[in-house]
């Protein structure tokens, strides 16, 4: 008997899309792409080969085609490495029916079938294609549902004064149920003694060692700093109150201080703040801020002046709380002399320069000055490329 003709081979794609509106396992792209593999190798008898490419776009709402996999597949379509494009559902293709058509003409253009593993029976005939697109028309009805419901959502929660996202603030826990605001009691109350010590116009840095002191710890077990003192002083949450636009209203949680206390804190901070009128100085020269650091606890040196008469003179030094923990004592080092001595080991210290420009071919020349304050003396690391004199 002659033997049977050997089938032409149909290349095949599988797409598939997890939208970043739901978390439903059933819906991932690991899910689909099984069933459609199933389904291919189902079909060998008709010369189905599933290519190795995988197209997989996790994340991405199929309102827009700005999908990294979907215009990967679209370039091997073009080109004409692609038979048949299998997905498991229309809607992972697309929830917008003016994109569907656009697609669907496209996929005829290169003469590349198309097939939903959740409705086989579909063809390419008229009616077939009608269907399809009866079928991507409810898919975008659903996207705008959806999308509708969320924002009816958001509001309703939003004119209650409930909470709708964000982080949760130190003091207190999401309701698992509800999502909203609890009072965390241990919490609660160390928040409730930094407003107290506030208002006895402690500053943050002061504020900060009184709750190092007692053994306080943040949420993320690590001692407190100024800046997350001050991070907490001015957060509205813990007066009761929640963003409205450019205002604020009432919140349905349980504020930690009194409204007024608030209030009260704010001003006092905005009294710290506050600069007394005046002409405003030029800034003093700092070429090596943001390189030097300390060679004892690795930290970078922070700028620090001391006044004798009208003279000025500056210095780099180890003050820096970053971590919670305390500075190294006697890292202090002349500006001058430690600017001097890296700019003429950078080889670019020239007469008629500013001190702007010298800042800049520091910044371009040295990745970082490191001052060991037992012996004096300084090391430099110099960025690839640049030939050390």
């Amino acid at each position: 008997m002659p033997a049977a003709p050997l089938r032409t081979p149909v290349r095949c794609a599988i797409y598939t899309r997890q939208s970043v509106e739901t978390h439903d396992d059933l819906s991932s792209c690991k899910v689909q792409f099984d069933l459609c593999r199933s389904f291919v190798q189902a079909h060998r008898g008709l010369g189905y080969e599933l290519i190795e490419d995988r197209f997989d776009d996790e994340g991405y709402t199929g309102a827009t085609l700005d999908r990294p996999a979907l215009q990967r597949l679209l370039g091997l379509l073009r080109s004409g490495g692609l038979d048949r494009l299998v997905i498991y559902r229309l809607d992972r293709l697309s929830r917008d029916l003016r994109h569907f058509v656009n697609l669907g003409q496209e996929l005829r253009e290169h003469k590349v079938g198309l097939t939903v593993v959740a409705a086989p029976e579909l063809g390419v005939a008229a009616l077939d294609n009608l269907m399809l697109n009866v079928l991507a028309s409810f898919a975008e009805f659903e996207r705008e549902m959806t999308s509708s419901r969320i924002a009816e959502a958001r509001a309703y929660l939003k004119a209650n004064g409930r909470r709708i996202a964000g982080a949760v603030p130190f003091g207190y826990a999401a309701d698992p149920r509800t999502k909203q605001l609890v009072v965390v009691p241990g919490e609660g109350e160390m928040v409730s003694r930094i407003f107290q010590w506030a208002m006895a116009k402690m500053s943050p840095s002061t504020i900060a060692t009184l709750a190092n002191a007692q053994g306080w710890r943040t949420r993320s077990n690590n001692r407190w700093t100024a800046r997350q003192v001050l991070f907490t002083l001015t957060n509205y949450v813990y007066a009761g109150l929640v963003l409205d636009g450019y205002g604020f209203r009432d919140g349905c949680h349980q504020g930690l201080v009194e409204r007024t206390v608030y209030h009260e804190v704010q001003n006092l901070l905005a009294l710290r703040r506050t600069r007394k009128p005046g002409r405003a100085k030029p800034p003093m020269p700092w070429p090596l801020l943001g390189l030097v650091c300390c060679g004892t606890c690795g930290r970078l040196l922070s700028t620090h002046t001391i006044r004798r008469g009208s003279i000025v003179y500056r210095y780099y030094r180890c003050r820096s709380t970053a971590g919670g923990r305390d500075p190294c004592k006697g890292v202090l080092v002349s500006a001058h002399e430690i600017e001097t001595a890296v700019l003429q080991a950078a080889g670019i210290e020239q007469k008629g320069l500013t001190s702007k420009e010298e800042e800049v071919a520091l910044q371009c020349a040295i990745r970082r000055v490191i001052f060991k304050a037992d012996t004096g003396s300084i090391e430099i690391e110099f960025c690839p490329r640049t030939k050390q004199p």
